[in-house]
């Protein structure tokens, strides 16, 4: 009877030790707007089609191509993504392919 009111003892004092350290924690949760997150998103594209069209400057068929598979993939992707209905959809892909 004793080990189990010092076992309640000590799971007490170490959620309260626990609760105290979180509510003490700095840590900041950044939260962004659908806009932001929107924003992120399509800059990210255009930084992977960029990064991958860089080398290809010399070979307009094999840029033409290139541009064609990844402008596939990431309409695939958006399709998925909650943030966007089918009219920014097709705006996005009209952006990225004018990158």
């Amino acid at each position: 009877m004793d080990s189990e009111i010092i076992y309640s003892g000590v799971g007490i004092v170490i959620f309260v030790i626990i609760v105290i350290m979180t509510m003490r924690s700095n840590v900041v949760e950044i939260i962004q707007s659908k806009e932001e997150k929107r924003a992120d998103i399509i800059n990210g594209y255009k930084q992977e089609l960029q990064v991958a069209l860089e080398p290809l400057v010399d070979d307009i068929d094999a840029r033409v191509a290139k541009k064609r598979e990844l402008l596939k993939k990431f309409n695939t992707e958006l399709s998925l993504n909650i943030f966007f209905d089918k009219d920014e959809l097709r705006e996005i892909i009209l952006e990225l392919s004018q990158e």
